[in-house]
């Protein structure tokens, strides 16, 4: 049964056009790289979950489309074109024969993924041990619903059951016999797509439909599933026996032997637990879903003066992208030092007022402390460039495993603060007595340690004068804002090349955060 406003596209041809087109909050970049892939001639469909579609067209979810094999080369080019660029998921969720491209829709500043299948991989969590050689069939058959192409209701129901007879798991049959949770062992948004569904399509049709696509599996499992569903959805042992019958009649289409995917299955599983989930898996459950650039990660530092709004874009450009993509915000200033660096800024802080006391009041061995003074605050500063040195070189190497690596400050040789760096080495400002002796080899390992940290992939500079810094950010220190503000204008003015972007930080913030956004995804 065709659901009116839907068109075939296949063999099999209906009537209506109600929903041919795109619905309203569809992005601008999806119907252009749809509008693309239909012109083009491109064979495609959005083969499951088309109950929440124009969800995934406002770019709220993923877009899970199935391309003939045949038709890769377009189906790459058309993305290509429109803007979207290859990531790569962890190791432990990737497949073959499946990839991830991600756009930016500049209008709405949302991320668009379009999950690929060419081949139709599926079955439970971590291991998806089932691929099914029906691509073609269900190709064959599409119709066009909210302007792309998806399966005929039939087609997609069919599938929809495997897949979710196949994530059934053991436990979750244990939570319905016990009637654990609300949920049940099959998600409500399951069952809600399966209601959808089944209210498009007669049985007869749901069972043609299986006996189409999978001449294997006994057509009465379908409809036998859908019984379940519709009387009780916590009947667990009817639920393990249609899982019984799905997997035995499916395992000429497994990719691993079965004692291979039950021992990853039960790795996955082990690596949750909450007992051991530090030890075994030091990524969280998210960093685990997140993707990388096929390209490589990149490391960028945000430099700007208090009241340019960088610990905010810093916020803002974490929302936007760290939902999806594997990131780090690494800070390299002095306000969170290591445990070791804490103790030499509290001692360094301790002898410079001792030494500012006895100054006052000449005393015999006064000039002593202020040399045990300055060798201490040395310390401290050289404390405080490895701090910056192992920060720096962690977000390097996480860029060089794929992560986007944010800094938030950045030691730059030519972002300067009257005679040094705003964020450079600082044991030469106390004096000539660094030109040698102790004080010296301090200072040349001091100045080593930055000269060692290299430079970040993109450097965002974040530009406000002087005195709008001032007015957003009054201070009882007010020639250290104005200093800074002044370095990062002086920079931006002389700056050049590729990997360095001013922008005016005077804009609305949405309007500056945009544009941050749109420098990063532009080297991603």
């Amino acid at each position: 049964m065709t659901q009116a406003g839907e068109r075939s596209v296949g063999p099999r041809a209906s009537s209506g056009d109600d929903e041919r087109g795109f619905p309203d909050g569809t992005l601008g970049l999806v119907r252009r790289v749809f509008s693309a892939l239909n012109e083009g001639g491109v064979r495609y469909c959005h083969w499951k979950s088309t109950t929440g579609l124009p969800l995934a067209l406002a770019g709220r979810t993923d877009l899970d489309l199935l391309v003939d094999r045949a038709h890769a080369a377009p189906f790459t080019a058309v993305v290509r074109g429109a803007g979207f660029k290859p990531f790569v998921s962890h190791p432990s969720r990737r497949f073959v024969g499946v990839e991830d491209w991600l756009g930016h829709d500049a209008a709405s500043g949302r991320l668009v993924h379009l999950h690929v299948y060419y081949r139709l991989v599926l079955g439970e969590d971590h291991v998806k041990n089932h691929v099914l050689p029906i691509e073609g069939a269900l190709l064959d058959d599409v119709i066009t619903r909210h302007g792309i192409n998806v399966p005929a209701p039939a087609a997609e129901l069919t599938i929809l059951i495997v897949r979710a007879l196949l994530k059934y798991r053991r436990t979750d049959a244990a939570k319905d016999m016990l009637r654990l949770g609300r949920r049940g062992g099959l998600p409500p948004s399951l069952r809600a797509e399966v209601a959808d569904l089944a209210r498009r399509v007669s049985p007869g049709e749901l069972r043609a439909a299986a006996q189409r696509l999978l001449p294997a599996v006994a057509p009465e499992m379908f409809t036998d599933f859908l019984d379940v569903i519709s009387t009780n959805p916590r009947d667990a042992r009817a639920l393990l026996r249609l899982r019984g019958v799905a997997r035995r009649q499916l395992r000429p289409f497994e990719r691993l032997r079965w004692r291979t995917a039950l021992a990853m299955s039960a790795a996955a599983r082990l690596q949750r637990a909450p007992g051991l989930r530090w030890i075994l898996r030091p990524r969280s459950k998210a960093d685990l879903r997140r993707k990388s650039s096929a390209a490589g990660g990149l490391t960028v530092a945000l430099i700007g003066a208090d009241g340019a709004g960088k610990s905010t874009v810093i916020d803002e450009v974490v929302k936007w992208i760290g939902w999806r993509l594997s990131l780090r915000v690494a800070y390299l200033g002095t306000a969170r030092p290591a445990p070791r660096t804490a103790a030499a800024q509290a001692l360094s802080r301790a002898a410079r007022r001792a030494a500012g006391r006895w100054q006052r009041v000449p005393v015999p061995g006064s000039g002593a402390l202020s040399r045990v003074a300055n060798l201490v605050t040395a310390l401290r500063y050289l404390a405080e460039a490895r701090d910056r040195a192992d920060r720096a070189r962690e977000g390097r190497r996480l860029a060089a495993n794929g992560t986007l690596v944010l800094f938030d400050r950045f030691p730059l040789e030519w972002v300067r603060l009257q005679e040094r760096p705003v964020d450079g080495p600082r044991i030469a400002e106390l004096g000539p007595a660094t030109e040698r002796g102790v004080l010296g080899a301090l200072r040349r390992r001091e100045e080593r340690l930055y000269a060692g940290i290299g430079a970040p992939d993109l450097v965002v500079l974040l530009v406000i004068p002087p005195d709008v810094a001032l007015a957003r950010k009054p201070s009882a220190r007010p020639e250290k804002i104005e200093g800074k503000a002044r370095a990062v204008l002086d920079a931006a003015e002389q700056a050049a090349g590729d990997g360095v972007v001013a922008i005016d930080a005077t804009q609305p913030l949405d309007e500056v955060v945009r544009a941050v956004e749109e420098e990063i995804w532009r080297r991603l």
